[in-house]
């Protein structure tokens, strides 16, 4: 039904579309020099860093964290190399080309959120976490009939204005209070954030050390630590890309050379 502030954004992109595409370049251009260092700017940099980019890039970019710059600031030059004819938007682009081209932009990005997004991070890390405790966990908002009875409403009915998942609510009026309804969206994120700086502080410094990093091959050992010192004094706003290089790490250590998962921790 949507909801999030990306939907809202594709919703307004009209706003800016109808600029020359040279102005958007070169708003793109000038929007991708920016380093955030807070959670404010970095959204406002993520909507303007792409807007010069075909529609389902456009739509597609919405879902990557780090800017393409700073990933590959972060890579060895043997790792850099190897990834030079890649495209991280590639595997969504596929998906949106087996979709009717003529779909409304938020519809096309639900479809991604549905094929990727429930998939691969919502769905999944709700089933490990509720397995790994022994919880049965159901997701009614999935039933089958009411997925496919959701795709058929137009997207002006879902986000209305400046309200995402508007049709729902309106449905729920009879049953809950508006301001129940209509209070402010709460997101479900942890305190990354406060835990790279402090809980995880250690653990970064033992699993990305310079040696680790080297043997490894994949990072650049003096540009992650650059990188984690500008995190650390406030200069960007780098704690989940501090932690997929984390997870990367670990990732390797586990499945690739064989290591305990206790002995990381």
């Amino acid at each position: 039904f949507s909801g999030y502030r990306r939907h809202g954004a594709v919703m307004q992109d009209h706003l800016w579309r109808w600029l020359p595409l040279a102005l958007r370049r070169g708003i793109a251009r000038q929007a991708r020099t920016f380093t955030p260092n807070n959670n404010l700017i970095r959204k406002i940099t993520k909507l303007f860093s792409y807007i010069d980019m075909p529609q389902d890039s456009y739509l597609a970019s919405f879902f990557l964290w780090s800017p393409d710059n700073v990933r590959k600031s972060l890579y060895s030059k043997d790792f850099l190399a190897a990834m030079v004819d890649h495209n991280t938007l590639q595997p969504l682009l596929a998906t949106l080309q087996d979709i009717p081209q003529d779909l409304h932009s938020l519809d096309k990005m639900l479809h991604l959120e549905t094929r990727h997004f429930l998939a691969d991070h919502n769905l999944n890390y709700t089933d490990k976490m509720a397995m790994a405790y022994g919880v049965e966990v159901r997701v009614p908002l999935l039933d089958r009939d009411l997925v496919s009875f959701a795709a058929q409403i137009p997207a002006n009915m879902k986000y209305s204005g400046n309200t995402g998942k508007a049709i729902f609510k309106q449905a729920m009026e009879p049953y809950l209070p508006k301001k129940v309804i209509y209070r402010p969206k709460v997101g479900f994120g942890a305190p990354l954030r406060g835990w790279i700086k402090n809980e995880l502080n250690d653990m970064i410094h033992t699993v990305l050390a310079p040696e680790a990093l080297l043997n490894r091959g994949l990072f650049d050992p003096a540009a992650v630590a650059k990188f984690i010192d500008l995190n650390r004094r406030g200069k960007v706003d780098g704690a989940y890309t501090i932690f997929s290089l984390l997870c990367i790490e670990m990732w390797c250590r586990i499945f690739v050379d064989g290591e305990n998962y206790g002995s990381l921790m």
